[in-house]
């Protein structure tokens, strides 16, 4: 299965270094010793930032969230352009819209934090120490970012990511004109 999962990470090499990049400004903003910063390597860190064990509960989430949070806004950004006129509008000719839907697909394959980070943040959480609202609260995000861990890990992503391509142009369909109503509607 590593094998997949390097040849995943390198067709999506521009989100697998995004999210590379974000973990290493997260690692930073929260005073994580990074050991190894290559992150173009053929193992299971390629797109994850080599860092120490997280001893804190913040910054165990923050490491989780904050790439997450940026790749899929990206993510989200680059493919509303291109899923919606490629896929939805049938602009198959212009270069730059399957570019922009290539970014997006590519972005939304590397959303979730590597399997350690999502076990760390589990053990930092969920533990005696920790009041039962925040475990509530956690609680969701954890979810996510275990499925979504296990689901890189066998480059499952990918295929998940160009399924929701294909249905991102719809759900913006249903959505934004409700948005509209309301908005007009204040």
């Amino acid at each position: 299965m590593r094998i997949i999962y390097v040849i995943v990470k390198i067709i999506t090499l521009p989100g697998a270094m995004l999210h590379a990049f974000f973990e290493h400004m997260s690692c930073r903003i929260c005073k994580i010793l990074v050991d190894d910063a290559r992150t173009i390597r053929a193992d299971e860190m390629l797109s994850h930032t080599e860092h120490e064990l997280v001893k804190r509960r913040g910054a165990s989430f923050d490491l989780c969230f904050i790439p997450f949070m940026f790749n899929l806004i990206f993510g989200l950004t680059f493919l509303s352009s291109g899923a919606v006129a490629v896929l939805y509008l049938g602009s198959y000719k212009n270069v730059l819209l399957w570019f922009l839907l290539y970014i997006g697909i590519a972005l939304l394959t590397n959303l979730f934090p590597q399997m350690e980070d999502v076990l760390m943040l589990k053990e930092n959480v969920y533990n005696k120490n920790t009041n039962k609202l925040l475990k509530v609260l956690v609680a969701p995000f954890y979810a996510v970012f275990y499925v979504g861990a296990q689901l890189e890990r066998f480059g499952l992503t990918l295929l998940t990511s160009i399924g929701f391509a294909f249905l991102y142009p719809y759900l913006l369909g249903l959505t934004v004109p409700k948005i509209y109503e309301l908005i007009m509607a204040a």
